[in-house]
This record gives structure tokens, sequence and C-alpha cells, in this order.
């Protein structure tokens, strides 16, 4: 059985999110998307399932962008973690601060934009969200396609090579549990 760390939801404000990133507030500050040479910045509509339940065993973390995500409709909650200090060691290694994982609730029309290198995974609570994910492409590439896993948490099945997928289950013998 793996070891369950237990993270309550909070909600999203500029404050509590600043460690991940930057919230878009009405009137307060424009956010520019970040993309390095070699890809550039794109706009995309996911849609994403009610997940199972509220564990996450799967993390994405990628250095050469800054992700941007907006619920449209239905919430999503974004459950993450500081970027890796050992960002020189082999990804398989990247270090996980467990301590420091931390989960927001997105509701419709809120948005929340990750700094580059956080960890990052999401949870949908409601019966399906749609929402648009503000991320890099590099050219010919297309929509992501993304499948459920056995918790019905999204999955990607096809991994880009500038983002890393890990999963802490295997790696770490860890999930995280959210508590909404």
């Amino acid at each position: 059985m793996p070891q369950v760390l237990k993270v309550k939801v909070q909600p999203l404000t500029a404050e509590a999110f600043r460690p991940y990133g930057l919230v878009m507030e009405e009137g307060r500050q424009i956010i520019f998307p970040e993309v390095e040479e070699g890809g550039r910045p794109a706009l995309e509509f996911q849609r994403s399932r009610k997940s199972r339940d509220h564990s996450v065993a799967h993390f994405a973390v990628h250095f050469s962008y800054r992700q941007t995500f907006i619920p449209v409709r239905g919430s999503m909650v974004l459950v993450l973690a500081p970027p890796p200090r050992n960002r020189s060691a082999q990804r398989e290694n990247y270090e996980l601060d467990y301590e420091k994982v931390a989960a927001f609730s997105l509701a419709p029309g809120q948005a929340a934009d990750i700094d580059k290198g956080v960890w990052h995974s999401a949870i949908v609570p409601d019966q399906e969200c749609l929402w648009v994910n503000v991320t890099r492409k590099d050219a010919g590439e297309g929509v992501n396609r993304t499948r459920l896993n056995e918790q019905g948490n999204v999955e990607w099945k096809s991994p880009r090579p500038y983002i890393e997928f890990v999963n802490i289950r295997d790696r770490d013998d860890r999930v995280v549990e959210v508590e909404i």
C-alpha cells in the first residue's frame, strides 16, 4: 500500500498561490505566456471528466514554459508542488517536496498560471470540466490527447519531449489524496 499524503483544498487566492505561480485578477496584472525558443504559446480547450476518486499518483513538470489553467464550465482542483531544487539530476530523481504540496480549487472564470518547473496535476470534482489550457506547442503539434487512469484521473497518452511525467506511486510509493 502506498503512503498517502492528505492535502486540503484551499480557495484560489493570489497570496496562497504565489509559491507556485500567479493568479490572474481583474485589473491587477497582465500575464504573458512564457515559452522558450523552439516552441510557441498556444490555447486549447480541454474536457476532463469527473475523477473517480480524489487521489493523485501522476505529476507533470516542465521547465520550458509557464502554463495557465482557466475553467470555463465546471471546476477543477490543481495539485501542485514547488519546482525541484535538483533540476540537474536525472529526471527520475527530481525532488518532489511533499511537505509543500498544495491543492487549489478553480471555479469557472478563474485563471491560475503556474511557474516553470512547478509539479502539477489536476482532478475534476464535478461531472465535467471544460477548460482553456494555455500551453506550449512545437511546430506541427496538435491537440493533447488524454485518457483516464483506473482512478478516473487524466493521464497523457503521448508525452511531449519537453514535459516530464512522473508516477509517484511507482517512484516513491506515495499518492496524494485531495480532501475537498
